[in-house]
């Protein structure tokens, strides 16, 4: 118990130490990733007045700028801690498909998938989604045109691709991811980068927005049915018996029932926050899986085959990083991640604390004024507890490499088929 308490005193006093030498720089680099978060769904409003597939296309960028910040304030912080500068300066494997060493640049759907868990439970992804529509309803609805019936009103403007268009999506998405890395083998130009990185956050950010919209509604028709129903009816029942020990008992039911709601903000949360940065500076020390024929091209003709094998192992290539980012977080053991979970608790309220202040030094306002400022001063103060945050987290990704995280073996096959002894990477 008193190591635990050491340690997590010894991962604040650490994100404190990076926070005061770098706050000027991370600061600004948040509120540049914030502002571009908005503008991108400014933007997106803009271009659905042209077509409504521009401004799904567009809209995605939200995230986009989100991450870009996220992995620049990480790197920002990478050279004020031994282990990870370490690690950050070690020979990545080599990119089979591009034939040169691998970049982040290369696997950010490892990043990605972490990131957008925790965009969605922090409630961005719904935010932006509502921002963008809510924008387009009050361009439509209330227009003067349409008030003097000189036009209707354009509701595909509100259209996000469902169904088959979905899957359509993810299908090109992947291929073009895969077709661009292929050109990038023949020619070496970073622009195929940037947009193979513009494709992949495009396909994961539309499943992440659909996913987020069948959660609602999988909620919503859980709590119409007749059991939940029954099950409240039972409890207030319960209640009635209880007489003078129902308010403690109705107290009890509602902390637990919080507790069972909060499970994104206790574990999801902060799990997903240390793969990030593990796969954020340990992405170096992951080897790329071995590559195996898929048994349903086992079939097919030879060059479809080799093809289709290239194809899935770029693909397990790209995810690569998010295996090696968990894997490295479970030779470290519990300890770090239960460390970081506390002090990510208590960073979180400094935001609200923010706000607190903000309101206060403010004074009160009519409510239109707070209306047209608040979204200003949220940005700000998000930005001063995301430079908090990623303080934290790159000192518990520290720990976590130094515990022995940085070791990560990789089963690897010969040609006759037999597993080779795994070779720790040095860090």
């Amino acid at each position: 118990m008193l190591k635990a308490v050491g340690e997590a005193f010894v991962v604040v006093g650490a994100g404190a130490r990076l926070w005061l030498r770098h706050w000027p720089v991370l600061l600004t680099i948040a509120l540049f990733a914030l502002a571009g978060r908005m503008g991108a769904i400014w933007l997106a409003v803009r271009v659905s007045e042209v077509q409504n597939t521009l401004g799904v296309l567009v809209v995605v960028l939200a995230p986009l700028c989100a991450v870009t910040g996220i992995v620049l304030m990480l790197y920002t912080l990478r050279h004020s801690l031994p282990t990870i500068h370490e690690a950050s300066t070690a020979a990545g494997p080599e990119d089979r498909v591009r034939h040169r060493e691998r970049r982040l640049l290369d696997i950010l759907a490892s990043v990605l998938v972490p990131f957008l868990a925790v965009y969605a439970s922090y409630g961005f992804l719904r935010q932006d989604i509502d921002r963008y529509t809510n924008a387009i309803f009050g361009e439509e609805f209330t227009s003067e045109a349409i008030f003097a019936g000189m036009r209707d009103a354009n509701l595909d403007r509100f259209g996000f691709a469902e169904g088959w268009q979905l899957v359509a999506i993810v299908v090109v998405a992947v291929a073009l991811k895969f077709g661009l890395a292929k050109l990038e083998a023949h020619r070496a130009w970073a622009g195929f980068g940037f947009l193979g990185a513009y494709v992949e956050v495009l396909w994961l950010a539309t499943i992440a927005i659909h996913l987020t919209t069948w959660k609602d509604s999988a909620w919503d028709w859980a709590e119409s049915r007749r059991g939940v129903e029954m099950f409240v009816e039972g409890w207030e029942a319960l209640l009635d018996r209880l007489g003078p020990f129902a308010d403690a008992a109705d107290i009890a039911g509602a902390w637990a029932l919080d507790l069972v709601s909060s499970v994104d903000s206790l574990v999801i949360v902060p799990i997903a926050w240390l793969t990030v940065g593990a796969v954020v500076y340990g992405h170096r020390l992951v080897e790329p899986p071995p590559v195996r024929e898929p048994r349903l091209l086992r079939a097919v003709p030879g060059p479809v085959r080799r093809a289709g094998t290239e194809l899935t192992g770029e693909i397990a290539e790209r995810f690569s990083g998010l295996f090696g980012g968990l894997r490295q977080l479970a030779v470290a053991g519990l300890g770090p991640m239960l460390i970081f979970a506390l002090a990510f608790l208590a960073s979180q309220r400094l935001e609200d604390a923010l706000n607190e202040l903000t309101r206060w030094i403010i004074g009160p306002q009519t409510a239109g004024t707070w209306l047209a400022f608040s979204p200003h001063v949220q940005t700000v103060t998000r930005a001063v507890g995301l430079t908090v945050t990623m303080c934290l987290l790159a000192a518990a990704v520290e720990r976590v490499l130094a515990k022995g995280g940085a070791v990560i073996e990789e089963e690897h096959t010969d040609d006759a088929g037999e597993p080779e002894e795994a070779q720790p990477q040095p860090a």
